[in-house]
């Protein structure tokens, strides 16, 4: 939720309104009612695949899976740890379900490397990438 919040906090300062969603308390009114969507994720273990976006995601991409956001403007980031072999594989499964719902990626996606022990300045990259998407949205 910290990397969620630092994102919401910078495009709050840039003049945008956010609203932020757990991906459980979430439904497809939100996305309707939003100019754009930012889905962030960590990467998990998800029934015994690795890489995959947090169960609550899973459960969100599973109600959504028929609806469609043609042209709807999408963030992707997610956390991750690259020791393991699927490095924020969350990421891709976010694109992958901005691309089925006919979605538009904004900006590269952000994969964040240890944010649990912030060492390699992700929050610096947190707040280098929102300042790039609030500069997108306008």
């Amino acid at each position: 939720m910290i990397a969620a919040q630092t994102v919401s906090d910078e495009l709050t300062k840039k003049g945008h309104q956010v609203t932020m969603k757990e991906a459980r308390m979430t439904v497809v009114e939100d996305f309707n009612a939003s100019q754009a969507v930012i889905l962030g994720s960590p990467s998990w273990d998800y029934e015994g695949r690795e890489g995959m976006p947090h169960e609550d995601f899973v459960v969100l991409i599973e109600k959504l899976k028929s609806a469609a956001f043609e042209g709807k403007q999408f963030a992707v980031f997610g956390l991750g740890d690259s020791t393991f072999p699927h490095f924020c594989g969350a990421v891709t499964h976010l694109e992958e379900f901005v691309a089925a719902v006919k979605g538009t990626l904004v900006v590269p996606s952000l994969k964040i490397d240890k944010y649990f022990n912030d060492q390699t300045g992700n929050t610096a990259k947190i707040t280098e990438w929102a300042d790039s998407l609030a500069s997108t949205f306008g």
